[in-house]
């Protein structure tokens, strides 16, 4: 947890309590993707997709092949905050596994100076609440831009965000990071779909 984060320590000292304070991590959470500010370094988005894919693979629990990631052929720098794109890839998720068909498929690609991120699976209506403002956020912060399928059927959502080479990358994060943190985002935002942090 951030030491400088008041609401967070507090939460912390809950949680040496033994109180359950997942419910409001994630709105904290969600709160802190929200507010983040542009980085100064780039994520390549091959790598970080690759980490949270196979996390999610390892940890839900869910049939093989619920889930497909087509990367693209090179790296795919792009100046989004981490926490942001967690936060907005996992809502999504959440969504396609309350859905009926529980499939999810990203597809990453770069053209003309940007990458174009497709995120299908899941229904309008089993999207939650905060998904599309994240969606929308992603988008924004980068100076790209995001279409969404709209109404309660199946959902699509692709996401234009530009290359930003001249930035340093940084360092991706392990699959194992996100498995063995018990307030690790994939807890916090697939309650009831993971297997817990020491299973």
């Amino acid at each position: 947890m951030l030491p400088d984060n008041p609401a967070r320590a507090a939460l912390a000292e809950e949680a040496a309590r033994g109180v359950a304070v997942e419910p409001q991590l994630r709105l904290l959470y969600t709160a802190e993707a929200l507010t983040a500010p542009a980085p100064a370094q780039a994520l390549d988005l091959n790598e970080e997709l690759e980490t949270l894919c196979a996390a999610l693979r390892e940890s839900v629990l869910c049939r093989a092949g619920w889930l497909y990631f087509a990367p693209a052929a090179g790296p795919v720098p792009v100046a989004l905050p981490r926490r942001l794109l967690q936060a907005a890839v996992l809502c999504w998720i959440e969504g396609t596994l309350t859905a009926p068909e529980r499939r999810a498929v990203l597809h990453l690609e770069t053209a003309a100076g940007a990458a174009v991120l497709v995120l299908r699976g899941g229904t309008g209506r089993n999207l939650p609440a905060d998904a599309r403002a994240l969606l929308l956020r992603t988008a924004a912060i980068s100076g790209g831009a995001v279409v969404q399928s709209g109404g309660s059927g199946p959902f699509t959502a692709a996401l234009r965000l530009p290359l930003r080479t001249d930035l340093p990358l940084r360092v991706a994060e392990e699959p194992e990071t996100l498995l063995w943190d018990r307030y690790s985002p994939l807890q916090l935002f697939l309650p009831g779909f993971c297997a817990g942090a020491n299973e």
